[in-house]
């Protein structure tokens, strides 16, 4: 029941600040009373600081991010393997954590440090977030400048919900840059109630999902639109990528933008988050774009360009290469915020090298070795998802990237 507003007034500005997102959490449990004693007493090692950026966060929907929020330190509890010890008594007979979770083996995956974030982006932003290790990882973003810290066998790691994304697991067959980069098998796995690999009407709801295997021998090659930059006809710039805008067959921008930063925030994201390079136009806002690129250096001393989708749109993705001999017509679903590996580019000679006997790589030249990304806000391909019909998008952004500045 809403408190009246002369109590509201009265009250410390802390508890304003737990009212508010108690109202807003995501899960509800058969018994309020232990519920709402349990949720208090989580939120009470919280700074009013912190509490007040999860609740701009939370309200804002995650246009008003910028700022991290400390969580408490964890002491961490041995008995309970994966949990720390204000987890576990958090979550005992609270409904906060289904107790049908407890014995699946999805708990656990979570490491110790992440415990109390999980449980945040589960509280306010996921409500049926499962965490499996085999298909995806919940981890900060680039913009979190706390990320976790550890002193005094205590770890405090930010509790922002939208300072993380659920990173979908690429798999071993998507290793080589030939399959990275012309649209092979790259991690596509179901997540939590969508089918990753999708047939779509064109209006952004499934119809079934698409077996991976019916994806394996992708169609001919064909050709670029005409419409496209050639790597010839491309400005000079140190950028790793550009970016164009498109609406049907109409490009929205002449020369398009060159993407240098780290990461680059396009459309509503831009200006939201720190240490990024901003992409932004009114075209962006109307049609409710919200995304990130992030450039990233995995183990293997590879490049990687990953999407994160942070709006409320899924976006449709299709990746080609100007240089293999085949190219998959695999459209790809990915919902707000889930992470997606579009590009990958080894810089070890020898790994490179490797890779490319693996895959039966021909030498090329450098000059025309591009990706290219389409990226469609809402909206799906068209009946069967036919290449073709992908200038039918009403918002649509052609992403080239450059091997050589990567």
């Amino acid at each position: 029941m809403p408190l009246d507003c002369k109590i509201w007034c009265f009250l410390s500005e802390r508890r304003r600040h737990v009212e508010r997102l108690w109202r807003l959490r995501t899960i509800q449990s058969s018994d309020e009373k232990r519920s709402r004693r349990r949720f208090n007493r989580l939120l009470r090692a919280f700074d009013t600081e912190d509490l007040a950026a999860i609740l701009k966060a939370v309200e804002s929907g995650g246009r008003d991010i910028k700022q991290c929020a400390p969580g408490p330190p964890m002491d961490i509890m041995e008995e309970m393997p994966g949990c720390s010890r204000d987890v576990a008594e958090t979550d005992d007979d609270e409904g906060f954590l289904d107790h049908r979770y407890e014995n699946t083996g999805l708990i656990p995956q979570i490491d110790k440090p992440m415990s109390i974030p999980y449980l945040c982006c589960k509280l306010w932003r996921w409500k049926e977030l499962q965490v499996d290790a085999a298909l995806h990882r919940l981890d900060p973003l680039p913009w979190c400048r706390f990320g976790r810290v550890t002193m005094n066998n205590a770890t405090v790691s930010c509790c922002n919900p939208y300072h993380y994304a659920l990173w979908i697991i690429a798999s071993p067959e998507s290793s080589s840059e030939e399959n990275s980069l012309s649209g092979g098998l790259n991690g596509a796995v179901s997540v939590i109630d969508h089918s990753f690999v999708t047939n779509d009407t064109g209006f952004g709801d499934e119809i079934t999902g698409t077996s991976v295997a019916n994806n394996i021998f992708p169609p001919p090659r064909i050709p670029f639109p005409a419409d496209s930059p050639t790597p010839s006809s491309l400005p000079y710039s140190s950028g790793w990528a550009h970016l164009y805008r498109w609406k049907e067959k109409e490009r929205m921008d002449e020369h398009g933008v060159a993407l240098s930063g780290q990461f680059v925030a396009v459309g509503l994201l831009a200006h939201s988050v720190h240490d990024g390079q901003n992409v932004c136009n009114q075209w962006d806002i109307d049609n409710d774009v919200s995304f990130a690129l992030i450039k990233q250096a995995d183990a293997d001393e590879s490049q990687e360009v990953w999407l994160y989708n942070s709006g409320e749109k899924p976006l449709f993705i299709s990746i080609a290469s100007s240089f293999s001999s085949q190219m998959s017509e695999t459209i790809r679903r990915v919902s707000g915020g889930y992470c997606y590996r579009v590009y990958r580019r080894c810089s070890n000679p020898l790994l490179r090298a490797r890779a490319g006997t693996e895959s039966h790589m021909t030498k090329h030249d450098p000059a025309n070795t591009l990706s290219f990304l389409n990226i469609s806000v809402g909206k799906g391909w068209g009946d069967k998802y036919h290449r073709m019909n992908h200038t039918d998008t009403p918002c649509r952004y052609e992403v080239i990237f450059m091997p050589d500045n990567l």
